[in-house]
């Protein structure tokens, strides 16, 4: 009776680590700052979410799903500068004082959610590699840049590459709010 209950367990476990235990986002954040004492305002310039990979370009559905992301990303910029001390602008024109000019490239790599599911261990890796950068609009000089790389190798049906976006996206905002 015993060997039974055995067995249940391993198999438990077997399964909740297959839908659970590795489709964790891993984010390496290096940063290079600079002093924002002097300034009043942030433009979100340029917020481009995309995929190198040739399956991406033809499929309507992941580019719509970027196209969503890239919205998500937008919004989580958008909510940082509302909570922040300086003013959220939307050109240069309306900005009183020094501005800080915001972009962020995000660029995904979905992989093969099958071989993540079926095989793991690393077989059809996906993953999210976003760089921010600010700049002083008068100079142009770069006044911080960080770069956020989370690795999706497997998951529950072969891991969410979405999800692990939305971590990187908040990792790479959490250490932009630290400076």
């Amino acid at each position: 009776m015993k060997f039974f209950k055995g067995i249940k367990v391993f198999c438990l476990a077997v399964t909740l680590l297959a839908l659970y235990g590795c489709g964790v986002a891993h984010v390496k954040t290096d940063v290079q700052a600079q002093s924002f004492e002097d300034y009043k305002n942030i433009l979100i310039q340029d917020v481009r979410v995309y995929s190198n990979e040739s399956a991406a370009k033809n499929n309507s559905a992941l580019q719509e799903k970027m196209k969503s992301w890239e919205l998500h990303t937008r919004s989580e910029l958008e909510e940082f500068a509302r909570e922040s001390d300086y003013q959220l602008v939307n050109s240069l024109d309306e900005a009183e004082g020094k501005t800080l000019l915001v972009d962020l490239d995000v660029k995904v790599q979905y992989g093969n959610r099958a071989l993540r599911w079926a095989v793991g261990f690393g077989a059809g890796k996906g993953g999210v590699d976003s760089v921010l950068t600010v700049k002083d609009s008068e100079t142009g000089d770069v006044k911080y840049k960080a770069h956020a790389d989370s690795d999706l190798s497997v998951g529950g049906a072969g891991g969410d590459i979405g999800a692990v976006l939305k971590k990187n996206i908040k990792a790479l905002i959490d250490q932009y709010r630290e400076v």
